[in-house]
């Protein structure tokens, strides 16, 4: 399990890096999305302004089959969530609130099996983020944002739990 923990951070460092270097790649594109090279039909790259105005609605900007890369902006707290299928990783750009992980979900509801909600955490450990952190929560562990240091915006990469 340890082994495991530090792949994943080793994992959130590199993604860091990448979101760093694609943030400066999307400040000099013009374009609001390039099409697919013909060479890697798996590359895409993103302007500064689609970016932002993914951040200004909320939405995907890749969706593979084993991970998706989000956009996602917070003004204020949201519910408790508790992800069965999917590791997120999130990158702060701006703004900041307290998440708190772990814990048990207080007022769970089940609409969706594969993302239980809650409406608090008993326990847990609280954690401050500000632009420029990395969080990574492994699938199955609850989390909640409070505090928001409004507006908060930050990209969130879900990558899909391997089959066992």
């Amino acid at each position: 399990m340890r082994s495991r923990i530090l792949v994943v951070i080793l994992g959130a460092a590199t993604f860091a890096a990448t979101m760093f270097a694609a943030s400066a790649v999307c400040q000099m594109q013009n374009a609001s999305t390039s099409a697919p090279s013909s060479e890697n039909p798996e590359v895409r790259v993103f302007s500064k302004d689609a970016v932002m105005a993914s951040f200004a609605k909320g939405g995907t900007l890749v969706n593979s089959s084993n991970y998706k890369v989000m956009t996602a902006q917070r003004t204020e707290e949201g519910s408790v969530e508790v992800h069965t299928r999917f590791t997120d990783v999130f990158y702060i750009v701006e703004g900041g609130a307290t998440i708190i992980m772990g814990g048990k979900v207080i007022g769970e509801t089940m609409t969706n099996p594969d993302e239980p909600r809650g409406t608090s955490i008993e326990g847990g450990d609280p954690h401050e983020v500000a632009a420029g952190d990395v969080i990574v929560i492994p699938a199955g562990v609850p989390h909640w944002m409070k505090n928001i240091k409004a507006p908060m915006l930050y990209f969130v990469v879900k990558v899909k739990k391997a089959e066992q």
